[in-house]
């Protein structure tokens, strides 16, 4: 095990857990995706990242009158147009596709890390944008439009409006025998907190992909930060340390799960 390496994401893991114990809707997207990206990588510093996105903010120009529409078709020109900003359409679920730096390098990425970018630069500009938790594939709206729109980076940048939104879902539904949460569910904005948990799944899944438990690990870990008293959670990471061979921690996590579990209901849920 390199020691340095070590400190340097135990230091980052530091920072991650600062931002991400305030209040899910103040939560830095932004600063919380790089110290992820920093632990990830063994990067000591996020400068880089933050400035990366603070570029692409750089000369351009929002008219004060300019509505819903114009402003996604100025931003959209800018991330898809001339910086190149795009899909993972290859090896998919390739984890630099999850981590900050990667895509702001590649300019490739998956749906729920364009909008994350889409979000930041947004917001350097005055202009708020909701991250929307569609399932299978993250979008982004405008708020405040009217009538209601979404955004979809991961696809340059194409507006779909709610006839196509609710086709889309239909299609969903077709594939899962309609065992899901109405469309109005999956259309609420996201907290910070959520958008985050969701990419540290994908990146989770991406490492048991290619049998990186270590790396499976640090998202379970992180996933635990966000959401502390998540039971399964808990046992995900006792098995993984058990794979590990780091067997009495993995105990004491599976121990607390089952003590958890045998508890009554009512104080399960308090």
């Amino acid at each position: 095990m390199n020691t340095e390496i070590e400190a340097i994401r135990l230091e980052a893991r530091k920072q991650f857990i600062a931002l991400v114990g305030q209040n899910s809707d103040s939560i830095p997207l932004d600063q919380s995706a790089a110290w992820m990206c920093a632990e990830e990588l063994g990067l000591q510093s996020i400068d880089g990242m933050i400035s990366a996105i603070d570029s692409l903010v750089e000369g351009l120009y929002i008219p004060e009158d300019a509505d819903c529409f114009g402003v996604v078709a100025r931003l959209n020109h800018r991330l898809f147009k001339e910086v190149g900003f795009h899909g993972a359409l290859e090896q998919y679920d390739d984890p630099a596709h999850s981590m900050l730096n990667g895509v702001l390098e590649s300019k490739t990425g998956l749906p729920i890390m364009l909008c994350l970018i889409y979000i930041e630069v947004a917001k350097r500009l005055g202009i708020e944008v909701h991250g929307i938790g569609f399932p299978t594939h993250f979008l982004v709206s405008p708020a405040g439009s009217t009538p209601r729109f979404f955004v979809d980076p991961y696809g340059e940048g194409r507006v779909l409006r709610m006839d196509r939104i609710e086709g889309w879902f239909q299609r969903v539904l077709a594939k899962t025998d309609g065992r899901v949460p109405p469309l109005t569910w999956w259309l609420r904005p996201v907290t910070g907190r959520q958008l985050l948990l969701r990419m540290n799944n994908n990146l989770r899944s991406s490492y048991m992909r290619r049998n990186d438990l270590e790396g499976a690990l640090r998202c379970v870990e992180r996933i635990l930060c966000l959401t502390p008293d998540a039971l399964d959670v808990r046992r995900d990471r006792g098995l993984l340390r058990f794979e590990l061979g780091l067997e009495e921690e993995g105990a004491a996590d599976v121990d607390a799960y089952l003590a958890a579990r045998k508890q009554p209901q009512g104080w399960l849920d308090g």
